[in-house]
């Protein structure tokens, strides 16, 4: 069976279209969203006028940047194996390193409420995305712990409040901590709400 290969000039046009939109992410991490294009040509190394050609806007240059890394950042979210507290575990520790790279650029990009169309937009299909993956976290905590049907609401917003950048950054920022310390927080208050929603279902011992 013939192997297909890429070919060499779409390899390169690739490669050079990631470095464009790594190099953007980053500066907009460490610098806002605020950021001009003549900033962001001078951080990626290529005109200002190939930054336009690519992608015509400021705006979308940034949300293709804060896509790309969306994509990659549920990607890399542990994949349940069947030890729910292993996995519990690791995933917070997974959520809150990759939250504490972000930086605050990201941070601003998801709470700001007065952005561009183009990063609106991204803010709001960036939370779609998030929430699904709560509540597909949620889901399986609640069935590992033996109850069928959706998880309760509580446990939801649990997950979601310390899985989130913004616990990260709270953590990080206003305690003078680190993301070891963020991750072990959320593992155990998780934990303690999924053991407490858990009895309420069960009810009262016979």
């Amino acid at each position: 069976m013939p192997v297909t290969t890429q070919p060499l000039a779409e390899a390169k046009r690739r490669a050079a279209l990631d470095h464009v939109l790594t190099a953007a992410r980053r500066y907009v991490i460490e610098n806002g969203i605020d950021a001009t294009m003549d900033q962001l040509a001078e951080a990626s190394g290529v005109s200002r006028r190939t930054l336009f050609r690519l992608f015509g806007t400021r705006e979308k240059l940034i949300a293709h940047a804060f896509q790309a890394a969306m994509t990659h950042y549920l990607q890399s979210l542990p994949t349940f194996r069947g030890d729910v507290d292993r996995w519990l575990r690791t995933t917070c520790a997974a959520a809150h390193r990759m939250n504490a790279a972000i930086g605050p650029g990201y941070w601003e990009l998801s709470a700001r409420a007065d952005l561009p169309s183009e990063l609106a937009a991204l803010q709001v299909s960036t939370r779609h995305d998030w929430q699904h993956r709560i509540a597909a976290i949620s889901a399986i905590l609640w069935q590992e712990h033996g109850h069928a049907g959706d998880p309760p609401g509580t446990l939801l917003t649990t997950v979601g409040a310390h899985l989130s950048s913004h616990f990260t950054a709270a953590v990080i920022t206003d305690a003078g901590r680190d993301w070891q310390t963020a991750s072990a927080l959320a593992y155990t208050a998780i934990s303690g709400t999924l053991r407490t929603q858990a009895s309420a279902a069960d009810g009262p011992s016979p």
